[in-house]
Order: structure tokens, then sequence, then C-alpha cells
């Protein structure tokens, strides 16, 4: 089902876009070397996905646009985080909550019908709490 997983494969973001684009979804693609605090993946998020301007940069602000997503076609999306694990290992109270915030969205999409949304987190990082 739509959620958080580990994913081990180490193809390339544009071959994965490319492998995705042919069933209608879409990819979005988090640099995790650059996500460092809670600060960095909402601008990551943010940009990725193209929130819209009014996205206030806290987590409520990140769970609703997760959740909604009516300012992109109506597909299936996967957003694959590479390298995770630097945010879990500098700010693990963000990675946390980020992880949670994901999850919860996916969960809230599904429930309400809406096109689905998966996370794929790849690298080196805590293996807890991301089904593989």
């Amino acid at each position: 089902p739509p959620g958080l997983y580990r994913w081990l494969s180490r193809a390339h973001p544009a071959a994965v876009r490319r492998e995705l684009a042919t069933v209608g979804w879409d990819l979005h693609h988090l640099d995790g070397a650059r996500i460092r605090d809670k600060a960095g993946l909402l601008d990551a998020c943010s940009d990725s996905l193209q929130f819209p301007a009014y996205f206030g940069y806290n987590w409520d602000a990140l769970a609703d646009c997760l959740a909604d997503l009516s300012w992109l076609p109506d597909r299936g999306r996967v957003v694959l985080w590479d390298r995770y694990g630097v945010l879990a290992a500098s700010d693990p109270d963000a990675w946390a909550t980020g992880r949670e915030v994901f999850q919860s969205a996916a969960e809230e999409r599904t429930a309400e019908g809406r096109s689905p949304l998966y996370t794929l987190v790849r690298g080196l990082g805590p293996t807890d709490a991301p089904v593989l």
C-alpha cells in the first residue's frame, strides 16, 4: 500500500522517472545530502513538489500539502529521498517527524481515494521504521 519504504535499488533518479512516466506517474527527487534539518527538508519538499506560495514551512503545512497535491496533475507520485540518513543522523527529531508526516499523508490520500503517494528512502540510515 502507499506509504514510506526503504528501497535498496541503485537506479539513477532519471531512470526511475522514465519508468514511472511509462505508467503515467511522476517522480519527485529529494537529494538528502543537503537535507540536514527541518528547514532543509521543508525547502527540498517545496522545491521538488512545487508547493504553492502559501506553503507555511512547518510540519502541519507539509502534512497538508502532501495530503493535497491538487496543484499537480492527478496521478500516482513517488518521492525518492536519497541519503535520508543525513537528516536522521544530524537531526533525529526532524527525521522522526518527517517520516511520520510522509507516512500519514500517504495513508490520508488513500483513505480519501486520492492518487497514491509512495515515499522511497534509500542510502545508509535507520532501518527500524520504514518497511523494507
